[in-house]
């Protein structure tokens, strides 16, 4: 019999979310126009896409040694066996729980305080939010006005049609680049702010947790202050541009692969109009859903290829090898770097059933109800 805890309620909220946005992607498919259009592909095309593809996570590697340059040297392997085992958990586990699993692998393999990791991974997500604002703003600033339909833009409208609602799509689009600046630089100066100043917001966090227990504050004042410490590589002014610049080249890759894709279907995707879809990918998965983001990848990459014009068999297509190329080979190798750590993957689902029922502090090996620090 199903419990319905917080844990189940969660999972099957992102089930749901994933088999609506399936059925919203499959409901138009005419699967012989499907099959034609798999099998007149140019898969050349695909061996670039899946080098860039994981190119990315090297990047990912890189950045995540310029984080902790400043808490412990890691040997370079480490941190991209490490990434790769975490993407890969993010792929067929529920809860992201690779997003916590690098951080406990990093404790165990480097003795890196566990807290203190976390907290650089949550700053890696805060430069990932930046340079996907500074991204998007740039790409939709660039963006042309108007745009002449390409060959796959008459599946479903009017020429004219098409080009009505691609300038209305992206002229919309445009009002919000100075809202994506002014955000960007909010959260600079607030992060910047908090290195400066920590006592001063612990204080202002002190009378905002008031109301917990006095282990609980405890314990959020001790990630306050991992946290703190992770963001101290900003008071390094090299370091912080190097950084900035591996999440900003994150994103390039990614619209690069979209783009490089493309010609496998023979699509007129424009390199910014490539950048676009990146940029609702990256929205569109941040959202609830199932492992391995069934559906909801599916259903971004269709709606964001309509602003293009182009529409099915040829998008649904696209969408779905982007999908396997997003998907296997991360997993693949995540599961080779997990052989050679000498880790189970029943290990790692014991792990995320920890993790989902809040017990990081047993696997830590630090008694319950006791300061982290």
């Amino acid at each position: 019999m199903i419990t319905f805890n917080k844990k189940n309620i969660t999972f099957l909220f992102s089930l749901v979310i994933s088999i609506v946005c399936l059925w919203l992607f499959m409901r138009h498919i005419e699967w012989s126009l499907l099959k034609k259009a798999l099998m007149e592909a140019n898969y050349w095309f695909v061996i670039p896409t899946i080098a860039l593809h994981l190119v990315v996570y090297l990047v990912r590697a890189l950045r995540w040694k310029g984080l902790l340059s400043h808490i412990k040297a890691i040997p370079m392997l480490n941190l991209l066996s490490i990434t790769c085992i975490g993407f890969m958990a993010n792929n067929i586990l529920p809860a992201r729980v690779g997003e916590i699993l690098r951080p406990f692998l990093l404790y165990k393999k480097e003795a890196v305080k566990f807290s203190t990791s976390v907290a650089t991974v949550i700053v890696e997500r805060i430069f990932d939010m930046l340079a996907l604002i500074i991204f998007a703003a740039v790409t939709i600033a660039l963006l042309p006005d108007h745009f002449t339909p390409g060959h796959h833009s008459v599946a479903l409208f009017s020429g004219q049609e098409v080009n009505d609602f691609r300038e209305s799509v992206i002229l919309s689009l445009k009002k919000w680049t100075e809202v994506l600046a002014v955000v960007g630089v909010l959260t600079i100066v607030a992060l910047f702010l908090v290195v400066t100043k920590p006592d001063f917001f612990k204080k202002i966090l002190a009378k905002l947790i008031c109301f917990l227990s006095h282990t609980l504050r405890d314990k959020v004042f001790a990630l306050y202050d991992s946290f703190v410490h992770g963001l101290k590589i900003l008071e390094n002014r090299t370091e912080t541009f190097w950084i900035l610049g591996y999440s900003l080249l994150i994103w390039i890759i990614c619209g690069t692969e979209i783009y490089a894709l493309g010609f496998s279907f023979h699509l007129q995707l424009p390199f910014l109009g490539a950048c676009l879809v990146a940029i609702c990918l990256a929205l569109a998965i941040a959202l609830p859903q199932a492992p391995g983001f069934i559906g909801v990848f599916h259903i971004a990459v269709l709606k964001s290829m309509d602003i293009f014009g182009i529409h099915t068999p040829a998008a649904q297509s696209y969408a779905i090898v982007l999908w396997l190329v997003g998907i296997l080979p991360i997993t693949v190798i995540g599961f080779l770097f997990l052989w050679k750590e000498g880790i189970t993957f029943h290990e790692v689902v014991k792990l995320e059933v920890e993790i989902v029922d809040g017990k990081l502090e047993e696997l830590e090996g630090i008694p319950k109800d006791t300061d982290a620090t």
